[in-house]
């Protein structure tokens, strides 16, 4: 499947807001090597969040990418009660 770049940007940016721990995500191997949040990285780029974004709102590529992010840094997935 082909993705946008902003698919990815939303995506990650999400990933760290629904997951950070004091700001950032310790378990993105990029956050520990600069030492800052995927925010920050995003904001370089000039990236800029809706002030309504959430995974519902995510495009179906932008929820693939969240889901595989959650998967690939072994995120504890929330429970469905």
């Amino acid at each position: 499947m082909e993705y946008n770049s902003f698919d990815i940007c939303e995506a990650y940016y999400l990933v760290e807001v629904d997951y950070n721990i004091g700001g950032w995500l310790p378990e993105r191997p990029s956050n520990r090597r600069r030492m800052e949040a995927t925010s920050i990285q995003l904001a370089r780029l000039r990236f800029r969040p809706s002030m309504d974004l959430s995974y519902e709102n995510l495009t179906e590529n932008g929820k693939e990418i969240y889901d595989e992010q959650v998967r690939k840094l072994f995120l504890a997935v929330p429970s469905k009660t």
